[in-house]
């Protein structure tokens, strides 16, 4: 053994002695109660010793390559992540850095005629590739005098200092009837799907609102699009999987998947994986297809606070892989999860409750906090807020 490679064990074991806190070696019945729990994949749990042996797997793999004709591939800790997010609030649409959260542009959309909107202030949605540069923005505004909703679809690109390169309207021709409910758009920025609740019937004194959620993806290149019926509910938490073709999404108490490119017109056409989500927790399908993330929530017994979590499912067979993180809410109010969206290495999920900041959980388990809530209002419920890298 070298003298580098001691070093870099004795770095190793000592980065998991650091681990160890005066906190962890109190008696159980000691231990500070966390606010926040997440369970992470074994893996990570085992991340100090892990590294440690990382170390010893580097320095065989580095000798075997001096010896051998073999190249030796570097080492690295994974990609840092999207470099910029897009974040609706009450205060407007901005960009903020996807690390720090700080605000680095402000989007100065075109302005929409007057009307009602719901959400945030401007009705928008937002989507992103998962790489923080090309965002999608589906803003709904309802007319007042004809209670018929236009949405309107622009694409919004980031430079390298998170300001707003590009700010492209009717990248899709706008849609009329009730406000788009969901969007999604695929990691290379080709496909964009979307979602309404239902469609206005009917005109001046038999105008009304005829239920029926519909989903529609659209292939931008070409402007072709194709569209699926759904009679059983609503539908929320569009997202792709990387192959571009496997949509998930959430209807009624469901959280399912569809095949894009498989025949028929309506959403019967598609999987169930998990049965009883709570309506409208949040939902959201890895890059890889193979897992699905579904927002749970336990409301307390009156002798606690209420519980709510991030659980992970299989895709094949539904079956639960288990608890990602979890979190806790005291008082009356209960809490939800209203975002989840991964990056599109799906090794960083971007999240949020409506009693939980914008904040982003790493591959290595840690969350950091970008976007604090803002206050609550009269009627004590947070302000909404919307993002996507």
């Amino acid at each position: 053994m070298t003298p580098q490679t001691e070093d870099r064990l004795r770095d190793a074991f000592a980065a998991g002695a650091e681990l160890v806190s005066a906190e962890t070696l109190r008696p159980a019945d000691q231990a500070v109660r966390p606010r926040a729990t997440r369970r992470l994949p074994g893996s990570l749990r085992m991340a100090p010793l892990l590294a440690a042996l990382a170390v010893v797997v580097v320095s065989v793999a580095v000798g075997t390559g001096l010896r051998g004709s073999g190249a030796v591939q570097p080492v690295t800790e994974g990609p840092p992540g999207p470099g910029f997010l897009l974040v609706a609030r009450n205060d407007g649409l901005m960009v903020r850095d996807a690390h720090s959260g700080k605000v680095t542009d402000r989007v100065v959309m075109p302005r929409s005629p007057e009307g009602s909107t719901r959400g945030v202030r401007g009705g928008y949605l937002l989507a992103g590739t998962g790489e923080g540069r090309t965002f999608y923005v589906a803003q709904s505004v309802l007319s007042r005098q004809t209670a018929v909703s236009t949405t309107w679809f622009y694409r919004i690109r980031i430079d390298e200092r998170g300001r707003v390169a590009e700010l492209a309207r009717d990248v899709i021709s706008p849609v009329t009837g009730t406000a788009a409910s969901s969007l999604a758009v695929t990691d290379d920025g080709t496909r964009l799907a979307y979602s309404v609740d239902g469609e206005v019937c009917g005109k001046d004194k038999t105008l009304r609102f005829c239920p029926g959620a519909r989903l529609t993806v659209v292939d931008l290149p070409t402007g072709k699009t194709r569209t699926w019926t759904n009679a059983t509910g609503d539908l929320w938490s569009l997202s792709w999987a990387a192959d571009r073709r496997t949509l998930g999404f959430v209807t009624m108490s469901q959280a399912r998947v569809l095949d894009t490119t498989a025949a028929g017109d309506t959403l019967k056409a598609g999987r169930t994986v998990v049965q009883g989500v709570d309506a409208p927790d949040a939902a959201t399908i890895s890059p890889d297809g193979h897992r699905m993330l579904v927002g749970r929530r336990y409301p307390s017994d009156g002798r606690g606070p209420h519980r709510y979590t991030i659980e992970e499912y299989s895709v094949v067979d539904g079956r639960k892989i288990g608890t990602l993180f979890g979190a806790e809410h005291a008082g009356r109010s209960i809490p939800r999860w209203k975002l989840f969206q991964y990056d599109a290495t799906g090794r960083h999920l971007l999240f949020t409750g409506n009693f939980y900041p914008l904040s982003r959980l790493d591959e290595n388990g840690q969350v950091t906090v970008l976007v604090r809530q803002e206050p609550l209002d009269s009627l004590g419920a947070s302000q909404e807020m919307l993002a996507a890298w």
